[in-house]
């Protein structure tokens, strides 16, 4: 299935990340930062293919429809879900509306608390109250036992109690649905040509990156952090330092023993969100070829009723996975060389799977250290699962394998190896707010290192790339604050440094 000379990836085809939100955070951050002419963002739609249901998400009532139109005996009940998920998606638009959320524009932990309030506070009279009782149930409750109680036993309860991310709550759960209707975007160019355009960006204005290297020390004295060390042996100096990394790997290279022992007791505690596998193909098949069966850039696809997150031990574990599909280049030809299409499936699974998928390794970084090479085992099983996938990929375009031109896959060691996050975790902590190691869900950027400031998935509740984003303007405003206070730099001092322990291999996909 390779045949790189016909289909070169690192060129022209685009195999990276799916669509992001933006929130009313990542738009005008680029705007602040003078970056909005870098791509052009064009929606990203959803299309939801299970047993009984075909229906492309264009808005909460729509989709709402679409479930009691398909499943009609349970469709009172899905009524009433849809209507959570409705009053969900008018909470988010007033969270999230662009000029509200603090940091953005302004404030500080200061206007947080001010800030959720009045997204609570409805127009009609009564204040807050009327919202309480979705407030308990967002929060508190798990969204896999509330459907599971909202919904009649059926093959639609099954499905959407069963699959999405492990120990989500239902805020999260529900706020999906808003997303997918409203709020998904793509560059056009892919997104790799958005970050090289980044990347020169930034260089232009003096900013030095520094890749395939994995920060493994930091030097401090005291309170305050004087270098970070690679495995290379290089020592960076600076007088503020961001870190974006997995917070445990931050009580490892700051030392356990600088935490309140509370907070080391709820990052201990706190699970880690599910990993993915992602298959990339590269297919000779026009993209007009593949948009008349996909019809959406993403495709949720349940091959059958039985489908969910939690996988079995045995080899043959990803059968029962569901898939998403997706596949820009079906409406950018730029994405892929002429008359061919590169589609990414991705599909839940575990870092323990087959102990380790065959390498032996627990998947804690911080832990274990230097990634040793991989056996053949670790490829056979990527092998085989690639296979299951695109089996169920078929289902939605018949003949798919015969027209694969390049396969690789990135399994849970991979995320390892890149972000260095443990187990391959894709977005920071479990979705669940009880699970978070932290009171607030924004602005948990300080460290006892007070020149040391974090940001990235792990320091905001939800972990996404729009609150990931806002992390990263927190750390840079304490950062700022703090070097604006002090004397100003002797000339060519480094006075900023942007640290994630992450191994980047440039050859990689």
């Amino acid at each position: 299935h390779r045949d790189l000379h016909s289909f070169p990836t690192r060129r022209s085809s685009d195999l990276g990340c799916q669509s992001f939100e933006d929130m009313g955070i990542v738009f005008p951050l680029l705007a602040r930062y003078g970056l909005s002419d870098l791509a052009t963002f064009r929606r990203a739609r959803y299309r939801i293919v299970m047993p009984g249901l075909d229906a492309e998400v264009e808005s909460i009532p729509q989709i709402r429809a679409a479930f009691q139109r398909a499943y009609p005996d349970s469709a009172a009940a899905l009524g009433r879900v849809f209507d959570v998920h409705q009053r969900t998606s008018a909470l988010v638009r007033r969270l999230f509306a662009p000029g509200r959320v603090p940091w953005v524009e302004r404030g500080g932990s200061g206007a947080l608390l001010r800030w959720a309030l009045d997204a609570l506070r409805p127009s009609a009279p009564g204040g807050v109250l009327p919202h309480l009782r979705d407030l308990r149930t967002w929060l508190l409750q798990d969204f896999a036992g509330w459907y599971e109680r909202e919904l009649p036993p059926s093959p639609v309860r099954d499905l959407l109690s069963r699959c999405g991310y492990s120990r989500m709550n239902v805020f999260v759960a529900s706020a999906f649905w808003h997303l997918w209707a409203h709020d998904y975007w793509y560059p056009e160019g892919g997104l790799q040509q958005l970050f090289a355009r980044w990347v020169a960006r930034l260089e232009a204005r003096g900013v030095t990156f520094l890749f395939k290297r994995t920060v493994v020390a930091l030097e401090a004295r005291g309170r305050r952090l004087d270098a970070v060390v690679t495995q290379r042996g290089e020592r960076f100096a600076a007088r503020e330092v961001v870190y974006s990394g997995d917070r445990r790997q931050a009580l490892a290279l700051v030392g356990r023993e600088r935490f309140p022992r509370r907070e080391l007791e709820r990052t201990d505690r706190a699970s880690h969100s599910d990993a993915l596998v992602s298959v990339y193909a590269g297919l000779d098949l026009a993209p007009q070829a593949l948009r008349e069966r996909l019809q959406t850039a993403h495709v949720f696809y349940f091959p059958s009723a039985s489908c969910r997150t939690e996988l079995g031990h045995g080899e043959d574990a990803h059968r029962q996975a569901f898939l998403e599909v997706t596949a820009h280049g079906m409406f950018d030809p730029s994405l892929a060389p002429a008359g061919r299409c590169a589609v990414v499936l991705q599909a839940f699974t575990r870092h323990d799977w087959q102990r380790g998928w065959g390498t032996g390794l627990a998947g804690d970084p911080g832990r274990e250290g230097r990634t040793p090479p991989r056996p053949a085992e670790y490829r056979r099983l990527k092998r085989r699962v690639a296979d299951e996938l695109l089996a169920g990929f078929e289902q939605l375009v018949p003949g798919a394998r015969e027209r694969v031109v390049f396969l690789d896959v990135g399994a849970p060691p991979s995320t390892v190896r890149f972000t260095r996050n443990a187990f391959g975790g894709s977005c920071g902590f479990a979705l669940e707010w009880k699970g978070f190691p932290f009171a607030l869900p924004l602005g948990n950027s300080r460290t006892p290192l007070e020149n040391l400031h974090a940001a990235g998935h792990f320091t905001v509740w939800p972990g996404a790339v729009p609150t990931a984003a806002l992390s990263g303007r927190i750390a840079a405003l304490r950062a700022g604050q703090r070097l604006a206070a002090a004397a100003p730099a002797a000339r060519g001092e480094p006075v900023a440094a942007a640290l994630a322990p992450v191994h980047r291999e440039e050859e990689a996909p």
